[in-house]
C-alpha cells in the first residue's frame, strides 16, 4: 500500500529478466496491489497472510527504542481471504468481533516482552485459535511470553499503556454483512462499475 513504484520498475528492468532465463515460458508476472490480492494467491498463505507496516529494517538510530506492534486479524468475505494487518497504536481500534495481536517489549532492544492474543467477545474460536497460531510463528516464544485475553479480562498494565490507555471501541461490526466491494474502470474504451466477489 504505501510502496512507491519504482519497486516495480526495479523488478520489471531487472529481476524479471532474471526469472524469465531461469523459468522461460512457464513464468507469468501478476501485478498484485495490497488488499485486491486474487483467492489464488491468498490460498497460499493458509490464513496466515501478515501484512507489516513500514521498511523491513527500521534504521536503529542510537535512540532507537523498540516500538510495540498491534495487529487486527479479519476475514473479509470468505475463510481464504483472511488478513493479519498491522495497525496503530490505538485502543479505539478495537473491535468486540475480531481478534488482535499486542506486542510489547519491556527493554528497548527488544530482547523480551510480552504477546498479547486479545478475543473479541463476538469472535468466534476459530478465529481465536489462528490468532493465537499466528502470534507464536511471528514471535521468538523464549523471549517474549504469550498471554490470551478475553475482552473484559484486560489486566490493568503494558496491554492498556501499549495502545495509549483505555477508551471506548466498537462491539459490533454488522457492517462486515453488508459491505460491497465495486470495481470502476474504463480499461474497455468505456466506463464500468462491476461488483468485486471471491
Amino acid at each position: 500500500r504505501d510502496a512507491s513504484n519504482m519497486g516495480w520498475l526495479t523488478f520489471t528492468f531487472s529481476l524479471q529478466k532474471k526469472f524469465e532465463s531461469l523459468f522461460g515460458n512457464k513464468l507469468e508476472v501478476v501485478r498484485t496491489h495490497q488488499q485486491q490480492e486474487n483467492p489464488k494467491f491468498m490460498s497460499h498463505f493458509k490464513r496466515k497472510f501478515i501484512i507489516h507496516t513500514g521498511k523491513r529494517k527500521p534504521v536503529k538510530e542510537e535512540d532507537w527504542i523498540a516500538p510495540s506492534e498491534f495487529y487486527q486479524i479479519r476475514t473479509n468475505g470468505s475463510a481464504l481471504c483472511t488478513r493479519c494487518i498491522q495497525i496503530k497504536l490505538d485502543a479505539t481500534l478495537l473491535n468486540s468481533c475480531f481478534c488482535y495481536i499486542l506486542k510489547v517489549p519491556f527493554d528497548k532492544d527488544d530482547t523480551n516482552g510480552i504477546i498479547y492474543v486479545w478475543i473479541g467477545s463476538k469472535a468466534s474460536d476459530e478465529e481465536a485459535k489462528l490468532a493465537e497460531e499466528i502470534a507464536q510463528d511471528m514471535y521468538d516464544l523464549e523471549s517474549y511470553s504469550l498471554q490470551i485475553l478475553n475482552e473484559g479480562e484486560e489486566p490493568e498494565n503494558f496491554f492498556w499503556i501499549a495502545l495509549g490507555g483505555k477508551k471506548q471501541h466498537d462491539t459490533d461490526a454488522d457492517f462486515m454483512q453488508y459491505a460491497r466491494l465495486f470495481r470502476c474502470s474504463n480499461e474497455k474504451g468505456y466506463f464500468t462499475v462491476s461488483e468485486k466477489c471471491s
